[in-house]
């Protein structure tokens, strides 16, 4: 038995299409005359007063109530996304936004996380949710100690996907050149381990450096602690940032402020958010709509989801929740390209690194 949307005609089809897209623009509910003059002013009203019913007995508009123009379903923007989704063009001046968070970036995960949800909810104007979860499967490549004026020592730890940078207590007395040598010395045992593999062994390693880790011990011993602790901080908050989480009532469907706050309060609640992300690993731009969303509070909501991955591994899930009317071309837009400015970012230290090496 064929699906409905193989029975629809290429005028349907093409109707649909159009009377979604204007919609999505204008947000004025669909009517056989407006379809006319913007569209198709080679059929009459009648005639697509009367596809505009078939469509709407299919599924894929409905009316808000009698006498009055129609609006897509969900089933409706299903079938659009599809659609659009074969060709997505890309928007320049959203792409020029998030580009140059690239450009200027320092390739710490935790600020680009948090850079990356603010801009591009700020380029779509939706609220906008990144989900870092793949911290702790990061390969190590090196690991730096520096100590700082302030008291404290920056670790830096170069993965496969960027630096982790967090601080810890620097020990009164100990010369520069011990965390020179402490840094070498974690590098030499930890490197192509994942950060998981050095914090929950970390016991096990204790005992095969023996000797060798009394030189560094009280330094060792603080960088765990540190990492330990931010390790249980991304746990405990679930790796979540969302920004721009008010945006949702420059929707005309979110004017009501009860029903955005209940979009809201799930945006602000790392447990439910987790459940918004499906484990994808591809760099392909999805959608949920509707009652495809698992979370009751935003089923009348749009999401769409792109996940950056390493090696098959996904280390961030990117999100965008807005109103099922939303820009879908201009949201997976921003998506394909801020997953594609990540795997640059990577190629691009890659490319440095390897360039280090041949000069050494």
């Amino acid at each position: 038995m064929k699906k409905d949307e193989d029975l629809l005609s290429d005028r349907k089809r093409e109707i649909l299409l159009n009377a979604v897209e204007d919609y999505i623009q204008c947000a004025s509910p669909i009517t056989s005359s407006n379809v006319r003059n913007k569209c198709f002013n080679d059929l009459s009203t009648a005639t697509l007063r009367n596809e505009l019913n078939a469509l709407e007995a299919m599924g894929y508009l409905r009316q808000l109530h009698t006498s009055s123009g129609r609006v897509p379903t969900a089933k409706g923007y299903r079938y659009y996304v599809n659609e659009i989704m074969c060709d997505v063009p890309l928007d320049t001046v959203i792409l020029n936004e998030i580009h140059g968070i690239f450009e200027n970036r320092a390739v710490y995960l935790g600020d680009i996380v948090n850079e990356i949800a603010d801009v591009v909810s700020k380029a779509t104007n939706y609220p906008t949710v990144v989900m870092l979860k793949g911290f702790e499967k990061l390969q190590i490549k090196t690991v730096k100690i520096i100590p700082l004026m302030t008291g404290q020592a920056l670790i830096l730890i170069e993965t496969n996907s960027g630096i982790i940078n967090n601080f810890m207590p620097a020990k009164v007395g100990i010369p520069n050149q011990t965390y020179v040598d402490a840094g070498n010395f974690l590098t030499s045992t930890f490197e192509n381990k994942t950060v998981a593999d050095m914090i929950k062994n970390i016991e096990e390693y204790r005992l095969q450096m023996g000797q060798e880790l009394i030189d560094f011990k009280g330094i060792f011993d603080t960088m765990i602690d540190s990492l330990k602790a931010l390790s249980e901080s991304i746990a405990q908050k679930g790796g979540v940032t969302a920004k721009g989480e008010l945006r949702l009532l420059n929707s005309p469907e979110y004017q009501d402020l009860d029903k955005a706050k209940k979009v809201i309060d799930v945006l602000t609640n790392p447990s439910e958010v987790e459940q918004l992300f499906d484990d994808l690993n591809t760099d392909e731009v999805t959608f949920k709509i509707g009652a495809e969303i698992p979370v009751a509070e935003l089923q009348e909501c749009a999401i769409a989801q792109a996940d950056y991955t390493v090696d098959g591994e996904s280390i961030a899930s990117i999100g965008i929740i807005g109103p099922q009317r939303m820009d879908y071309a201009k949201i997976a837009s921003a998506l394909k390209f801020v997953v594609g400015e990540f795997a640059n970012l990577k190629q691009l230290d890659n490319a440095k690194k390897g360039d280090e090496d041949e000069q050494n």
